[in-house]
């Protein structure tokens, strides 16, 4: 076995032709175990005191853990055997003893927590799916046909984006096990997705509206967050655009909201005419607010609300549906559910700053017709089916503004 001052850029580059162990020279007893498949592990050789047997104790893969870290543990695990310990030993019967929902637990506390944003929603999918079928299971025992089982079920239900959500995390579980030497091999490998991915066009059905709307007031977000999701509902425009709105974009008077051209992303200024109930909400930021023009209506430290807050939120504290949902999934809802209401197509598009179809190339410069009072009619007409779907009951009157649409 070769003994090599081990650095780390020869364990990034080395490649062998057989199974072969470099044994570092910095540290007694520490060995990168190098495959021809180019697999790379870290492993600390001792001698047992109870029997005097050699011993090998893996301490990570590479690159996972890096030279560094491995030295680190690799002293760890050298001082523990000073102290009469038998390290080997010891991990053989945690790893017999611990349960699926343990190591699930170790990869939410060890790993997502400290790598992804997202780490809630890992938690709630591996909660609600994954532990009540195999949580009680030793984790060696676990196979791929318990993974393969799993997202089958959710994906015969017809949640296929979900099932592939589920597999994406338990398939991360299964390799950070892996490299944390948990493992051997990840119950996952090997699993495919049950679907393609496609191109993203999740539309909210009205009952999933009025779950996401009424799960608003006791979500654990700010009531400033809770008024930006309102609003998107409401008015349709991305989610940039209202959680910068200012003051001085507001014209109570008028009842309009007009975005900036520097702020809107065909750089074209854009006006929103504002619904009563849209209105409301803005004049109750308003009054929360100083004198100051450019006061923002959803303050951030002091600045206007970021839209990936907005993304943050919604990831993390308002996944209530069955299947996951974005902030930009609500312009597209909008936009679907105006249609549904009778809206023609061209108002739709000019309600959403679109510039397409009638407004692009030649025809939008010629087509100088802002649809003003066509867009407060439709803004209107898709509020009083908004208040339908979150309330269950038939708003008064909305037929009429409805035919109004329809002639437009």
């Amino acid at each position: 076995m070769p003994k090599k001052n081990l650095t780390a850029r020869f364990v990034e580059t080395v490649k062998v032709e057989a199974r072969t162990d470099f044994w570092d020279e910095t540290v007694r007893g520490l060995v990168l175990r190098v495959s021809p498949t180019g697999a790379k592990s870290w492993t600390v050789v001792y001698t047992s005191e109870d029997d005097g047997e050699k011993r090998r104790l893996t301490i990570g893969q590479f690159p996972a853990v890096p030279l560094e870290k491995a030295r680190r543990k690799a002293l760890d695990a050298v001082m523990a055997i000073a102290d009469g310990n038998d390290p080997s030993s010891e991990k053989r019967a945690r790893k017999e003893a611990m349960t699926f929902a343990d190591l699930a637990d170790l990869y939410i506390e060890r790993y997502a927590k400290r790598q992804k944003k997202s780490w809630e929603q890992d938690d709630r999918l591996l909660r609600v799916d994954v532990l009540p079928a195999i949580g009680s299971k030793k984790m060696a025992a676990v196979t791929k046909r318990d993974v393969l089982d799993i997202i089958e079920k959710k994906a015969e239900a017809g949640h296929l984006t979900s099932a592939n959500r589920l597999l994406a995390v338990v398939r991360k579980l299964g390799n950070w096990a892996v490299a944390e030497d948990y493992l051997a091999i990840s119950p996952a490998a090997g699993v495919k997705p049950r679907s393609k991915p496609v191109s993203r066009d999740r539309v909210l059905a009205p009952a999933e509206i009025g779950k996401v709307w009424n799960a608003l007031p006791g979500a654990a977000v700010r009531d400033i967050t809770r008024d930006c999701f309102r609003l998107l509902l409401l008015t349709g425009q991305r989610s940039g655009e209202v959680s910068g709105m200012r003051r001085q974009e507001i014209d109570v008077a008028a009842r309009t909201w007009t975005i900036p051209a520097e702020r809107v992303k065909n750089a074209r200024a854009h006006v929103v005419p504002l619904s009563a109930s849209a209105l409301a909400i803005v004049e109750r930021r308003l009054a929360a607010i100083d004198d100051d023009r450019a006061a923002p209506l959803f303050a951030h430290t002091g600045e206007p609300m970021p839209s990936n807050a907005l993304a943050h939120a919604c990831r993390l504290k308002l996944q209530v549906l069955e299947d996951p949902w974005t902030t930009h999934d609500l312009r597209r809802t909008v936009a679907t559910q105006m249609a549904e209401i009778g809206i023609l197509p061209h108002i739709i598009e000019a309600v959403l700053n679109h510039v397409s179809g009638f407004k692009s190339g030649v025809a939008g410069v010629y087509n100088r017709n802002a649809y003003e009072p066509e867009k407060r009619a439709a803004l209107d007409a898709w509020a009083l089916r908004l208040g339908e779907i979150v309330t269950g009951r038939k708003a008064a009157g909305g037929g009429n503004v409805v035919a109004l649409i329809r002639r437009a």
